[in-house]
Protein backbone atom coordinates (compact mmCIF):
# COMPACT_ATOMS: atom_id res chain seq x y z
CA UNK A 1 0.00 0.00 0.00
CA UNK A 2 2.77 2.44 0.87
CA UNK A 3 4.54 1.55 -2.37
CA UNK A 4 1.38 2.28 -4.32
CA UNK A 5 0.99 5.74 -2.66
CA UNK A 6 4.67 6.47 -3.32
CA UNK A 7 4.22 5.55 -7.00
CA UNK A 8 1.16 7.81 -7.28
CA UNK A 9 3.00 10.73 -5.61
CA UNK A 10 6.01 10.13 -7.82
CA UNK A 11 3.83 10.01 -10.94
CA UNK A 12 2.06 13.24 -9.87
CA UNK A 13 5.43 14.88 -9.30
CA UNK A 14 6.64 13.80 -12.77
CA UNK A 15 3.42 15.14 -14.35
CA UNK A 16 3.76 18.44 -12.53
CA UNK A 17 7.41 18.76 -13.62
CA UNK A 18 6.46 17.98 -17.22
CA UNK A 19 3.68 20.59 -17.08
CA UNK A 20 6.04 23.24 -15.69
CA UNK A 21 8.65 22.37 -18.32
CA UNK A 22 6.02 22.61 -21.04
CA UNK A 23 4.94 26.05 -19.82
CA UNK A 24 8.55 27.21 -19.60
CA UNK A 25 9.25 26.05 -23.15
CA UNK A 26 6.10 27.79 -24.44
CA UNK A 27 7.15 31.01 -22.70
CA UNK A 28 10.65 30.72 -24.15
CA UNK A 29 9.23 30.21 -27.64
CA UNK A 30 7.01 33.26 -27.16
CA UNK A 31 10.00 35.34 -26.03
CA UNK A 32 12.08 34.20 -29.01
CA UNK A 33 9.24 35.10 -31.38
CA UNK A 34 8.82 38.50 -29.68
CA UNK A 35 12.55 39.16 -30.05
CA UNK A 36 12.39 38.22 -33.74
CA UNK A 37 9.39 40.49 -34.34
CA UNK A 38 11.02 43.36 -32.43
CA UNK A 39 14.20 42.96 -34.46
CA UNK A 40 12.22 42.97 -37.70
CA UNK A 41 10.32 46.08 -36.62
CA UNK A 42 13.52 47.86 -35.58
CA UNK A 43 15.15 47.04 -38.91
CA UNK A 44 12.48 49.09 -40.65
CA UNK A 45 12.89 51.93 -38.16
CA UNK A 46 16.66 51.84 -38.60
CA UNK A 47 16.23 52.21 -42.35
CA UNK A 48 13.80 55.12 -41.84
CA UNK A 49 16.20 56.75 -39.36
CA UNK A 50 19.17 56.31 -41.70
CA UNK A 51 17.22 57.82 -44.60
CA UNK A 52 16.14 60.77 -42.44
CA UNK A 53 19.73 61.34 -41.26
CA UNK A 54 21.03 61.15 -44.84
CA UNK A 55 18.44 63.72 -45.95
CA UNK A 56 19.31 66.06 -43.05
CA UNK A 57 23.03 65.81 -43.83
CA UNK A 58 22.41 66.54 -47.51
CA UNK A 59 20.28 69.55 -46.59
CA UNK A 60 22.94 70.87 -44.19
CA UNK A 61 25.60 70.45 -46.89
CA UNK A 62 23.44 72.32 -49.39
CA UNK A 63 22.90 75.20 -46.95
CA UNK A 64 26.63 75.38 -46.16
CA UNK A 65 27.49 75.35 -49.86
CA UNK A 66 25.07 78.24 -50.48
CA UNK A 67 26.58 80.21 -47.58
CA UNK A 68 30.10 79.61 -48.93
CA UNK A 69 29.07 80.77 -52.40
CA UNK A 70 27.47 83.90 -50.91
CA UNK A 71 30.65 84.67 -48.92
CA UNK A 72 32.74 84.26 -52.07
CA UNK A 73 30.46 86.66 -53.97
CA UNK A 74 30.66 89.22 -51.18
CA UNK A 75 34.46 88.90 -51.01
CA UNK A 76 34.70 89.30 -54.78
CA UNK A 77 32.46 92.39 -54.69
CA UNK A 78 34.57 93.86 -51.88
CA UNK A 79 37.79 93.17 -53.80
CA UNK A 80 36.38 94.77 -56.94
CA UNK A 81 35.22 97.82 -54.95
CA UNK A 82 38.63 98.20 -53.29
CA UNK A 83 40.36 97.85 -56.66
CA UNK A 84 38.08 100.55 -58.12
CA UNK A 85 38.91 102.82 -55.16
CA UNK A 86 42.64 102.27 -55.72
CA UNK A 87 42.29 103.07 -59.42
CA UNK A 88 40.29 106.23 -58.69
CA UNK A 89 42.76 107.29 -56.02
CA UNK A 90 45.66 106.71 -58.39
CA UNK A 91 43.92 108.60 -61.20
CA UNK A 92 42.98 111.46 -58.88
CA UNK A 93 46.30 111.84 -57.06
CA UNK A 94 48.60 110.32 -59.61
CA UNK A 95 52.01 109.39 -58.29
CA UNK A 96 51.89 111.90 -55.42
CA UNK A 97 51.74 109.34 -52.60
Amino acid sequence: MHTHIFCIKSFASVLQSALVLSEVLKERDAQVEMKRLRKAANAGQDMDWAEKERHEIEEANRVEREKAIQRLRENQETAEFQLAQCVLTFVHFGNKF
